[in-house]
């Protein structure tokens, strides 16, 4: 009879390959000790800042008899599905196939094991593996192992040495797995009778940041759940633990959830001093946003242990950090919660990788995550009424705070100011309150007009978007013509309808892009302050709005500093200020008697000090029969038909990002020279 043989390769591959990082090979390691109920779980590094050094794994477990080393231990690649009994501590266990437990072995050159099991008090079971003996062996079944029975007065557990191991870990290593090992069983619940213990110098303080718990200083504590019905329930409690919203199931979603019984918690922080020094606590915001920046994320535990990669720094399988960009004002990130999935997955429905970076993703586990996103979604609208309703609670108030306030002012000058001065305080306040009174007026002026423009905005945005599939069709009807006239009509297509259909073709394209402008604009990113690259906006705009120019004959000429600038602000300022400009140039040009031929327009971008010039410069008529000091007007223009807002905007949008813009009649091409000044940040 004749067997599949096994090349010793194949064990430096799966080892190495299927678990590339070595601290999830010791996680692995660990992962067996809680299967094999152990209460604690010891790493030890010795001299593993150099090669050569060792590393031991030690439990309190209930340790291997000789069959269990033979038939369990030794045996790789065999799943555990069918043996998912729980064991005496109730765990479900979650080793797998033994391929991570491979990979840490494989560390060192040679690996001890001592086991004592708990059915045998007083006995203890070794064996050792030396990798060299697998370098000349043909099969793997040519290497026996040898395992001693001794007698021990140590108690029930087992330990493994790796030795002489072939990579050191750095400082960066031994904290990222101090930070694992804290990480892996929920250190957060006091139930999980797992404790984990690395002897490395970078432990005690790490352990120290993770092992606080500011729970009772979150703004907001969700808590959600599934049951084994696929039926979700939502609470989300406020910081004294009041419930102050609840979802059923269809609030959250309208079909069951098809994964395994889940709990979900998250515990959301606002991390502003006013918040910390509001409640009275006894943290300051910066302790809880160290210890945030240790924990902060939300992780997924599987039958009592963490799976990675999620909830690791770098990951974000929940999207909070995308859902925050697009409403940073209530949506959390993953610095500003921390929260745990909580899955014990008994019919196996979740699968993990070979690799035992995460889970593969397959029905359960994308319904587990969509589970938890519907909940974030629910929770965020629910915090935006919260919002609103906070926002006209103000609204009505700011009046009546007014009148009160105005109402203490007379009572204190007439107690306390004596009646020959009353007169001229009273005249004096009655003048700050015009003041105030005509700065209030100028600036719901302004509100009303942004509030129209903004109206016009997602106005022209819709009929944009509901005019997109229309203008594609007509560029693909033109398509059709061309076909099929040059088909019927053959080489007296070009003489009679080449130019007519070239030209539909042209301009449905311009309509299209048309289209697309506004959608552009009003993106919501774009509003997020921030550092904005200047040349990037630029470009953008430029190619935006290229058709109009080659449409309206009009060469371009960019003329960068080279460098990247970059100033802070939001790109949907500065795209007002540089698309109003380009539109002005535009309609110079349109203009009756203006010029027809050889028009140009130059966008210029210099260093001056620690400031940034954007110039931009056309060879039209110039500015004529207005103020130079009224071109900033609302509603002033020299345009027939024109809304006098374009410059007003520009005007604006370049106070609100600090700088100064200035205007020449005319410039050194012959037209209108626009100048904004901008305080650079970095080039």
């Amino acid at each position: 009879m004749m067997h599949f043989k096994f090349s010793p390769k194949i064990l430096q591959r799966l080892g190495e390959e299927l678990v590339p990082n070595p601290d999830q090979g010791i996680i692995e390691l660990v992962k067996n000790s809680y299967d094999a109920d152990a209460t604690e779980c010891t790493v030890e590094l010795i001299k593993t800042s150099a090669i050569g050094g060792s590393i031991i794994i030690s439990d309190n477990g209930v340790g291997m008899d000789k069959d269990a080393i033979s038939e369990g231990w030794l045996v790789l690649g065999r799943s555990k599905k069918a043996n998912r009994e729980v064991t005496q501590l109730g765990r479900l266990p979650v080793g797998n196939k033994g391929l991570g437990r491979l990979a840490a072995l494989q560390m060192g050159s040679q690996v001890f094991l001592k086991t004592r099991p708990k059915d045998e008090p007083g006995i203890e079971y070794s064996l050792t593996i030396n990798w060299d003996d697998f370098q000349e062996a043909d099969v793997v079944e040519d290497v026996p192992f040898d395992v001693q029975k001794s007698s021990t007065n140590q108690r029930q557990g087992t330990d493994i040495i790796v030795s002489n191991i072939k990579n050191i870990f750095n400082k960066r290593d031994l904290q990222r797995l101090a930070r694992e090992l804290l990480l892996l069983a929920d250190p957060f619940d006091n139930h999980a009778g797992f404790r984990l213990k690395l002897i490395a110098p970078e432990f005690s303080e790490i352990e120290k940041q993770v092992n606080n718990a500011y729970f009772d200083d979150a703004e907001y504590h969700l808590q959600a759940s599934i049951n084994e019905l696929g039926i979700a329930e939502v609470n989300l409690l406020d910081w004294q633990n009041n419930v102050i919203f609840q979802a059923k199931h269809s609030d959250i979603s309208q079909e069951l959830y098809k994964t395994p019984a889940t709990k979900f918690e998250l515990w959301v922080f606002f991390l502003n001093p006013q918040t910390f020094s509001a409640r009275k606590t006894s943290v300051s915001f910066t302790q809880v946003r160290e210890w945030l920046g240790q924990v902060g994320n939300v992780r997924l535990y599987h039958r009592g242990l963490r799976v990675k990669p999620y909830g690791d720094q770098d990951d974000d399988w929940l999207n909070l950090n995308y859902a925050r960009a697009r409403n940073p004002e209530v949506r959390p990130s993953t610095k500003t919660v921390i929260g745990r999935v909580i899955v014990n997955d008994p019919e196996d429905m979740l699968l993990q990788k070979t690799d035992r970076l995460g889970f593969i993703e397959n029905e359960a586990f994308l319904e587990l995550k969509r589970f938890a996103i519907d909940v974030l979604e629910w929770m965020a609208k629910e915090r935006l009424k919260v919002t609103e309703t906070q926002r006209q609670r103000v609204k009505q108030q700011v009046p009546r705070d007014i009148t009160q306030a105005k109402a203490r002012i007379e009572e204190v000058i007439e107690a306390e100011v004596p009646q020959e001065s009353r007169p001229k305080v009273l005249e004096a306040v009655q003048q700050y309150e015009n003041v105030t009174e005509n700065q209030t007026k100028v600036l719901r002026d302004d509100l009303q007009l942004y509030r129209s423009l903004a109206t016009a905005g997602t106005t022209a945005a819709v009929f944009a978007h509901e005019s997109g599939k229309p203008v594609t069709a007509i560029e693909i009807i033109a398509r059709i013509i061309e076909t099929k006239a040059k088909e019927f009509m053959g080489e007296k297509y070009e003489q009679y309808l080449g130019e007519p259909v070239k030209k539909l073709s042209q301009v449905s394209k311009s309509l299209l892009r048309f289209s697309n402008f506004p959608l552009h604009l009003l993106k919501r990113e774009k509003r997020r302050s921030g550092v904005v690259d200047v040349h990037k906006v630029i470009d953008d705009i430029v190619e935006l709005f290229q058709s109009f120019f080659d449409e309206g004959n009009i060469q371009v000429i960019k003329e960068k500093v080279d460098t990247q600038p970059c100033i802070y602000g939001s790109d949907a300022l500065l795209e007002a200020i540089i698309t109003n400009l380009l539109t002005n140039v535009i309609n110079v040009f349109n203009i009756a008697g203006g010029r027809i031929e050889e028009r140009q327009v130059v966008i210029r971008t210099a260093i001056q000090g620690s400031n940034l010039i954007i110039k931009v410069l056309d060879n039209g008529s110039g500015i004529l029969n207005i103020k130079i000091d009224e071109i900033w007007l609302p509603g002033k223009t020299t345009r027939e038909g024109g809304t006098g807002l374009g410059l007003t905007i520009v005007k604006d949008s370049v106070t609100d990002l600090g700088g100064s813009v200035d205007v020449i009649p005319k410039s050194e091409l012959g037209g209108a020279e626009f100048i904004v000044e901008l305080t650079l940040i970095r080039e």
